[in-house]
């Protein structure tokens, strides 16, 4: 990128701003303020042993639903007569 397009990217955000800077610009009038920064880095082990960004972790081993149930002839047996039951209708 060269510095006039970066020029020319700069220029359209003075008209029409980004939505997550107009959203951020009201909420801090209305009073929020961003959490504030980490004043350390923390050690690398920390970052290798944490879950990657976006993965859910329940702690407990618990997360409240049933275990599946895999049976595998019983699902060979419900695609059989699924199949059967599209073969009828065409």
């Amino acid at each position: 990128m060269t510095l006039a397009e970066a020029g020319e990217i700069f220029a359209y955000w003075e008209r029409d701003p980004p939505a997550h800077l107009i959203v951020q610009t009201i909420a801090r009038l209305l009073g929020w303020t961003p959490p504030p920064m980490l004043t350390r880095s923390p050690p690398i082990e920390e970052i290798a042993a944490s879950a990657p960004l976006g993965l859910v972790v329940a702690h407990g081993g618990a997360i409240g639903m049933p275990p599946p149930v895999l049976d595998p002839e019983a699902l060979r047996t419900r695609n059989r007569a699924r199949a059967a039951e599209i073969t009828r209708r065409a």
